[in-house]
């Protein structure tokens, strides 16, 4: 009895990757790099960074840009090794 995986249909990947294509190209670019820049704030400032991730996710911002944005703050978590 073999992991069981998930395996993603290639038409389904493709229907999503057209929706966000789709979806960048519509949004307002600057709004989103704005709501970015104050998350990237907020995170750098020690605020609550939910405000600003609703407006980010209002303003059509991807997951990966989001978390691109409290990394370049926060960096990558590694655990210690001991």
């Amino acid at each position: 009895s073999g992991i069981t995986t998930l395996v993603i249909n290639e038409e389904v990947r493709e229907r999503q990757v057209a929706r966000l294509e789709k979806t960048k190209s519509q949004r307002d670019n600057g709004a989103v790099a704005n709501a970015l820049e104050k998350l990237k704030k907020a995170a750098r400032d020690g605020d609550n960074t939910m405000p600003a991730t609703i407006e980010a996710v209002r303003e059509y911002a991807t997951l990966g840009e989001i978390c691109d944005a409290l990394r370049d703050v926060y960096g990558l978590y590694e655990e210690p090794a001991f």
